[in-house]
């Protein structure tokens, strides 16, 4: 049925967050034991709300045990349960042990009724490496809890904003907190009112959290200029780095047509060789002919000297072969005379390759050089480029040293124009402030009275729960009337704390006015960190 009831109170708000609220609700410790085991396998709820739900001690562990171990539940609310004693030190172990927790609400508990459990609670939240939020309103912590809250602090540095308005801090533990803030840098939002702390420590300790949050401005502003700062370096290192590739992508190309051509010219060179040489074996084969041919002929010749005779009879026919060894020797030498052309033609376009071959030797030696030249123009524009870095960096560095001056200048000019303005209406904002804090003690005491009122039914129900059957329907219904009257005199308490809350509003409605001059001073302070950054951005740019 538990099980149940947890899936059905678990709802999605707007933000997309899972939330279980079981406010107003009275949890016993066995109820609580069951949550505290379903809490520890948990994986999708992120709020959980236990406001006003009477929680005991072993309630309070039973739930600080389960979630010790939970990883998913962000926000946490345990407004209104007197959590006191042993339920104080087992929160206290449980944000030790807890590493997703964000935001814890303890309005209107008993945190310091007793210091060695507030020990533990304030030691664990200074290991806390997750809270960012904790409120802490209307605890009764004294001196000594603010004291071991100062401790925190100095070992804290996660931690933004600590709610301990209407406790009893006092002097001394607002001059501890204001210590704590010497050493904490991450703390941007302390809430002091109503713990009787002078104006003067209240004042200093405003002063000292806005200065945290002036220097975490700062520093998001000196981060997200260095980011930038980061990318451009980047981005033109990219760029230089893509033009270097695709320069060496070109040389590439370059050296690979060079190649093919040197490669075709090759090839044609040794086509014309072969073309020659065949020429030549040619012209040989032609001369070869040409030595048979006179060879012939002068055996022919001594054989007609030899035999006059015959070549007197066969005079016609040798002067018939005669002439045609002549056109067969015109023949031959026009021949020889065209092949001779031929090969003269064939060594002048030889000639021209080999001119053509040693322009292309002499254009790759040229772009080899231009290469090596260019890649020493590339060192040193790197080289230049990143003097030039160097010089931006330390540029930069100095004027956002001068900027951040400038900036504190102009700040301690507003907190004096501030701080004249404040002694200005000092006078009325403290008797404001005077009426205020007493109609808020006695509201608060008013609630502590209920609350009181409401512990006392609680522990008498309990008892009436452990009596036997018969007697419980008896003082059940004794307790039903005593409740009757515990809500008209709840009403009658609320009739009076909405009068006081109208008086309290008044109040706040004189102040406000103060409030808008102090925010027109708070816009010209913005105002005028703007124009410096626009002056430092044109400076850069």
């Amino acid at each position: 049925m538990v099980e149940l009831f947890y899936c059905r109170a678990a709802t999605s708000d707007r933000e997309g967050e899972q939330v279980l609220n079981l406010s107003t609700n009275g949890l016993t410790s066995k109820t609580c034991g069951i949550l505290g085991k379903l809490l520890a396998s948990d994986r999708i709820l992120t709020h959980l709300k236990l406001n006003d739900c009477l929680l005991d001690e072993e309630s309070v562990k039973a739930l600080a045990y389960g979630l010790s171990g939970n990883s998913s539940v962000r926000i946490l609310e345990l407004k209104g349960n007197s959590i006191r004693g042993g339920g104080v030190a087992a929160i206290g172990r449980m944000i030790r042990s807890n590493k997703t927790l964000q935001s814890l609400a303890l309005e209107w508990n008993n945190l310091g009724l007793l210091g060695n459990s507030f020990a533990i609670f304030a030691e664990a939240l200074g290991a806390n490496p997750t809270l960012e939020h904790v409120d802490l309103r209307s605890n009764q912590l004294t001196h000594d809890s603010a004291g071991e809250l100062a401790v925190a602090l100095r070992r804290n540095t996660c931690l933004k904003t600590l709610d301990v308005r209407w406790n009893n801090a006092g002097i001394t533990g607002g001059r501890a907190l204001l210590t704590a803030l010497e050493t904490n840098r991450t703390l941007t939002g302390l809430h002091v009112a109503g713990n009787n702390v002078p104006q003067d420590v209240a004042d200093a300790i405003a002063t000292a959290v806005n200065c945290n949050e002036q220097r975490h401005l700062l520093s998001s502003e000196y981060q997200s200029r260095t980011r930038m700062l980061t990318r451009e370096i980047r981005s033109v290192e990219l760029s230089s780095k893509q033009q270097l590739a695709g320069l060496l992508r070109t040389i590439d190309e370059q050296r690979d047509a060079l190649s093919e051509t040197q490669h075709g010219s090759s090839l044609r060179i040794s086509e014309l060789q072969t073309t020659l040489d065949e020429r030549r074996d040619a012209i040989e084969r032609l001369t070869s002919k040409l030595r048979d041919a006179e060879t012939a002929l002068s055996v022919s010749e001594r054989q007609a000297q030899d035999d006059a005779a015959q070549l007197e009879r066969q005079r016609q026919s040798v002067v018939g072969v005669q002439e045609q060894n002549c056109e067969a020797e015109q023949q031959l030498r026009s021949q020889l005379a065209e092949e001779a052309a031929k090969c003269v033609a064939m060594q002048a376009r030889l000639d021209d390759g080999e001119r053509k071959r040693r322009r292309e030797e002499q254009q790759t030696a040229q772009l080899t050089e231009e290469l090596l030249r260019l890649r020493a123009e590339l060192k040193l524009k790197c080289s230049d480029f990143e003097e030039k870095m160097e010089k931006e960096k330390h540029r930069r560095k100095q004027s956002v040293r001068e900027a951040e001056e400038r900036v504190q200048r102009e700040v301690d000019r507003a907190a004096r124009d501030l701080d004249t303005l404040e002694r200005v209406h000092a006078d009325e904002t403290a008797r404001l402030e005077a009426r205020h804090v007493d109609t808020e003690e006695r509201l608060s005491r008013s609630r502590e009275e209920l609350v009181a009122e409401r512990l006392r039914h609680g522990e008498e129900l309990q008892e009436v729960k452990r009596n036997a059957k018969t007697e419980e329907d008896l003082k059940l219904k004794h307790l039903e009337e005593r409740v009757r009257h515990l809500d008209q005199a709840k009403a009658d308490l609320e009739k009076h704390v909405n009068e006081q809350n109208r008086t309290v509003g008044e109040l706040q409605t004189k102040n406000s006015s103060f409030t808008l001059e102090k925010e027109s001073l708070s816009r010209r302070i913005s105002v005028l960190s703007q124009v410096s950054w626009q002056a430092d951005r044109i400076d850069v740019t």
